[in-house]
């Protein structure tokens, strides 16, 4: 068996403990925090599909089911709601850390390849995160910073990092980290990002187990393997 294919098997095998261990991590709820987390996954949804500026408090109370009494009692405004919808999906980025961690003994290039692989799982699974990046990424300005410092910074920084130790190696093509690193995660969100757009445009659903086998093979052997030097 080759290295890569062995690899391939091995990361399979740490995403689906990483999913499992988070599956089996979640707490029983009261009452009201099942409302709560009712109301921030509506406004998740609906923040990364409208953008911030067009969701409405009355929107999303409709959506998630409850009055508007109800929605301003767990959250005083749009701002507060938006900054907790996030964090929700900080668990998302947890999970990519477990994954790295119980990988650190790889090279950087194949730490690099897990870290993609399973944010293409983790983009299906919650294709809110693509669509949020997406749109405040474009925007920039407050929010944005916010991400940053809360979510998205330290994770970025660690994936720059590997790129840069697998330029440093001669296992990546000498290309800025940091493009490297928004490339293919822009890369592999767009399939997910633009999948109505799959559906009308080209009467093809996107997501289904042929189709996102093929999406992860063009990310990670196309466009990541066209990034990585010969022979390594």
């Amino acid at each position: 068996m080759s290295d890569r294919r062995f690899l391939t098997i091995k990361s399979g095998k740490l995403i689906r403990k990483s999913i499992s261990l988070s599956q089996a991590n979640v707490i029983p709820l009261g009452k009201g925090e099942r409302t709560a987390r009712r109301i921030r996954d509506a406004a998740l949804e609906q923040f990364s599909r409208l953008g911030f500026e067009r969701v409405t408090m009355a929107g999303i109370a409709q959506a998630a089911g409850v009055s508007q009494a109800t929605l301003h009692y767990h959250f005083e405004d749009k701002d507060q709601l938006w900054r907790a919808a996030m964090l929700e999906l900080s668990a998302v980025i947890a999970e990519e850390e477990r994954l790295l961690a119980a990988a650190r003994d790889a090279s950087p290039v194949d730490q690099l390849r897990m870290a993609m692989r399973f944010f293409i799982e983790l983009s299906w699974r919650h294709p809110a995160l693509g669509r949020i990046v997406a749109l405040e990424g474009m925007a920039g300005g407050e929010r944005l910073a916010w991400l940053n410092e809360h979510l998205m910074g330290k994770r970025n920084g660690r994936l720059v990092k590997l790129a840069a130790e697998a330029i440093a190696a001669g296992q990546l093509k000498p290309f800025p980290p940091e493009q490297i690193i928004v490339t293919l995660q822009a890369a592999a969100v767009g399939v997910i990002n633009l999948a109505p757009l799959m559906r009308a445009g080209f009467r093809i659903e996107p997501d289904t187990p042929d189709q996102r086998a093929a999406h992860e093979h063009l990310i990670l052997d196309a466009l990541m393997g066209g990034l990585i030097v010969e022979g390594t």
